[in-house]
């Protein structure tokens, strides 16, 4: 192989390294924008979850309250 074949490929080599460097340092910051936003995600759904559980909770108690009330009038 000639001098000038051998540069030629060890061009192309450094070439094709580097794209697949900049190839996975794309995937990885992908992969951390997908992760936060899956994380975003999550807290939102909790959010909500905490909400419907609390709305539940405080009508319950007002309904046990308004039982305990009747009950205590009966006795």
């Amino acid at each position: 192989m000639s001098q000038s074949a051998r540069l030629a490929a060890a061009r192309s080599d450094g070439t094709e390294r580097e794209e697949a460097l900049a190839e996975v340092r794309q995937l990885i910051t992908d992969l951390r924008d997908a992760a936060q936003d899956g994380r975003d995600l999550a807290r939102r759904y909790a959010d909500v979850l905490q909400n419907v559980v609390d709305e539940y909770c405080i009508e319950f108690e007002k309904r046990a309250e308004a039982a305990l009330a009747r009950l205590e009038a009966a006795a």
